[in-house]
């Protein structure tokens, strides 16, 4: 919106405190400001010291430090307050001397000293803000006292209907309100529901919190915790956040749990996934707290939830360790569908990490598992772990062939996003094979059901794999704009990742090596911080191609070799394909010729191997070009026949043109 705006005419944009937002909101503005850098748009943000904005570092961004008031700017903040024209000098240079330019000191010290009557100094002056806030609360009668006190639980934002729920007295609450906001302690928000109450600043509702008593305290947050059960019975979803900071302050530890738990699953559907590891990792705090018979069967259910929102985050080895050091206590659990999922999630991870033999077997413990259990959620998501391990393993045939099972598994239990998954890997399997057509059919099945259930991850996976269909098939700009898209839904950081990935990807294919270089390069770094290995080594390979597109022979050669080592670690044998392929272009632009044909058949048996029967085609294509170059017209000729007859068994029209118009003197563009 604001890009099309700054189109028509130039846009301010102000955010203040920016140093209260959590990681969503800071995430949220990244963007923003990422998206308008060269717009005509004017971003201006307010933040306190110790603060630093991630993107702070941009050429376009401009830091300005607000220094103090001066001593004149100083002196007429205290007149305003004060409403008088002339301060008393002895008055005047306490309150300037202790404030030190700074505004809201000098507002809340002006008004404690006016307070004290008459304007007389009193021995003590208050040294900081927190002492100026609390003597002035000190000062407050004690029903506004108490009524500050109690909204200061609430929080900073106050709604009117929940005060008056838990609002003792004595004394009504409408006019101890306006008492306070004359005070300006509070200012009233309206709001087309209900009024909102605001405590001026946050520092002033932190010392009325504190100077609660801690019984006390406790007390009214177990009052608001039942007030907001009371108040949104129907509809408790839309507390779950607030539920859990107020029980979480109580000793009604069940409860605590309870809500951390349900304020983290809603926290990861909004995709703030940072926030949801947060909750999860305050309620296993609170499991402690309770009966001995009630704890284990929590914490398999909080490290569960927590794993789902790290894998978003790219914190793979991290949620490895966490499971791996519950795994002595899966057996005392004694509860079949907790053991299914935690077989399931641990075999996620096994995947990321390449490690094939365990993350199948994980699998069929889960599936195992979940048959005691009647689970069949839960083994619908072990096939589709299969599915995609067939993918990383190159067993497409069994990937597509598990991922059928899943769909029909999940659609019987209402799982319409891990059918989108399903339908997702499913459509990739078949991307490799080369059979396209039902690739794409996959894909916009998958991307169908995130938009019918608003889901950002889920629409941007299958878009991009709509994306490398487009690409592969020659179809260059659809496909760039599939993963364009894909890009900007993409929702969290590994998501982000992929998508940059395969938008690299789509501009290798179309041979521009620039725009391939700067979004492969950060995927492929970022993979290897999560050591996730298969994409890891998929992505070099393409980084190496778009290096020696670029010229870069040498480092192309590194890339190349970096990405076979890691193909072979991990056992993905069409990502070793791609590795081999790439170090026989590598070689044959160096005048290696005998070299680059090791390469390109040890690519072309690969792909045999794996039946990736487009690459075997593109591999035929290499072959074609080096016999040409090394004067074998026989075997130019019986390699760009085979091409050609792969690229019209696939109906791939533009690659059939190619295959027709070998032998040539120049070998095909990558």
């Amino acid at each position: 919106m604001c890009l099309k705006g700054s189109r028509l005419q130039p846009i301010i944009l102000v955010l203040e405190d920016l140093h209260w937002s959590d990681k969503t909101s800071e995430e949220c503005v990244s963007f923003i400001v990422e998206s308008i850098a060269g717009a005509p748009v004017l971003f201006l943000c307010t933040y306190r010291p110790g603060y630093r904005p991630p993107w702070m570092d941009k050429s376009y961004a401009t830091q300005v430090a607000l220094q103090p008031l001066s001593p004149q700017d100083s002196l007429s903040v205290v007149q305003s307050v004060l409403q008088i024209e002339q301060v008393p000098d002895p008055i005047a240079q306490v309150i300037l001397a202790k404030a030190e330019g700074n505004p809201f000191f000098l507002e809340e010290l002006t008004r404690v000293i006016g307070e004290q009557g008459g304007l007389r100094l009193t021995e003590m002056v208050p040294e900081t803000i927190q002492e100026v806030l609390l003597a002035r609360i000190h000062r407050l009668a004690d029903e506004p006292k108490h009524l500050l006190q109690t909204a200061a639980v609430v929080g900073r934002e106050v709604s009117l209907r929940l005060l008056g729920a838990i609002w003792e007295g004595p004394g009504a609450v409408d006019p101890l309100l306006r008492e306070l906001m004359r005070l300006e302690f509070l200012y009233e928000r309206p709001r087309a529901a209900e009024p909102v109450y605001v405590f001026k600043h946050a520092l002033t509702q932190e010392v009325a919190y504190e100077s609660l008593l801690p019984a006390r305290r406790q007390a009214l947050h177990a009052a608001a915790g039942r007030a907001l059960e009371k108040m949104y019975a129907d509809r408790l979803e839309e507390v779950y956040d607030r539920l859990a900071y107020h029980y979480a302050k109580t000793d009604e530890a069940a409860k605590a749990v309870e809500y951390l738990t349900q304020a983290a699953a809603k926290a990861a559907r909004a995709h703030a996934h940072t926030e949801a590891v947060n909750a999860v990792q305050e309620a296993l705090a609170h499991v402690e707290r309770l009966p001995a018979e009630q704890r284990e069967p929590q914490l398999f259910t909080l490290i569960l939830r927590q794993g789902s929102s790290l894998i978003p985050l790219g914190r793979i080895p991290e949620i490895l360790e966490l499971l791996l050091q519950k795994a002595e206590g899966v057996g005392r659990l004694e509860d079949p569908a907790r053991i299914g999922r935690y077989y399931f999630q641990l075999g996620r991870v096994y995947s990321f990490l390449g490690d094939h033999d365990r993350a199948a077997q994980c699998a069929q413990k889960a599936i195992a598992e979940a048959e005691r259990s009647g689970d069949e959620d839960t083994i619908g998501k072990a096939y589709f772990l299969l599915a995609l391990e067939a993918l990383f393993s190159s067993e497409f045939l069994h990937g597509i062939e598990h991922g059928r099972r899943a769909m029909a598994l999940l659609e019987r239990s209402d799982e319409p996003w891990w059918v989108g998954s399903a339908y997702w890997v499913v459509g990739l399997n078949y991307s490799v094979l080369g059979e396209f057509e039902p690739a794409l059919e996959a894909h916009a099945r998958a991307r169908a059901l995130g938009e019918t259930i608003g889901d950002a991850r889920l629409q941007s996976l299958p878009v991009w794999g709509s994306g490398i269909v487009h690409s592969a098939m020659g179809e260059w700009e659809a496909g760039i704009e599939a993963c364009r898209r894909a890009l900007e839904l993409a929702p969290d950081p590994l998501h982000t990742a992929l998508a940059s990935g395969w938008l690299g990807f789509a501009y290798l294919e179309k041979g521009d090596a620039a725009q391939a270089i700067r979004l492969l390069e950060p995927a492929v770094r970022q993979f290897g911080q999560y050591e996730f290995r298969p994409m890891q080594g998929w992505f070099t390979s393409y980084l190496a191609e778009a290096y020696l597109l670029n010229g870069g022979a040498d480092k192309a050669r590194d890339l190349a070799l970096q990405a076979l080592a890691l193909s072979h670690k991990v056992k993905f044998r069409y990502s070793a394909g791609w590795a081999q392929r790439a170090l026989g272009r590598i070689a044959q632009v160096g005048g290696a010729l005998s070299e680059a044909e090791r390469h390109l058949k040890e690519a072309l048996a690969t792909f045999e191997s794996v039946r990736a029967r487009y690459d075997v085609g593109r591999t035929h294509l290499d072959l074609a070009a080096l016999a040409h170059a090394q004067g074998d017209r026989q075997a130019a000729a019986a390699h760009r026949d085979e091409a050609r007859r792969v690229f019209e068994a696939l109906k791939i029209p533009k690659y059939v043109e190619r295959a027709s118009q070998l032998p040539a003197t120049q070998p095909p563009a990558p």
